[in-house]
């Protein structure tokens, strides 16, 4: 990590290594509110952050961010945001899944009496 000592005489990382943690950070901030809507069932807007999270997701992973030790905490984190959205994600279609079997049902037993 690059640190330099400012004329304060404090210690401050280099703004590669900042800019590196804010969109990392952003990134989890991203997935952690996507998981939220799923789990609200406000689907537009879990894509909609789908789509950002993607676009983040593929800088960082250009830039190995996550592969770096100093990222190992965030790193955890965000894999097991992504275990979650999986998991909220394979719930839901399970759901739809059911009642889409339910509407069929519906429909073939309606279409008996017409």
């Amino acid at each position: 990590m690059n640190e330099t000592q400012g004329s304060t005489g404090a210690t401050t990382v280099s703004d590669g290594t900042e800019a590196d943690a804010q969109i990392v950070a952003y990134l989890e901030d991203l997935l952690s509110r996507q998981l939220e809507k799923l789990r609200k069932y406000d689907l537009d807007g879990a894509c909609r952050l789908a789509e950002e999270s993607e676009q983040v997701s593929r800088q960082i992973a250009g830039r190995g961010l996550l592969d770096r030790m100093s990222f190992r905490p965030q790193r955890d984190r965000i894999r097991e945001l992504y275990r979650q959205l999986c998991l909220v994600i394979a719930t839901e279609r399970q759901e739809v899944s059911e009642k889409l079997k339910q509407i069929r049902d519906g429909i073939r037993t309606l279409s008996k009496y017409a």
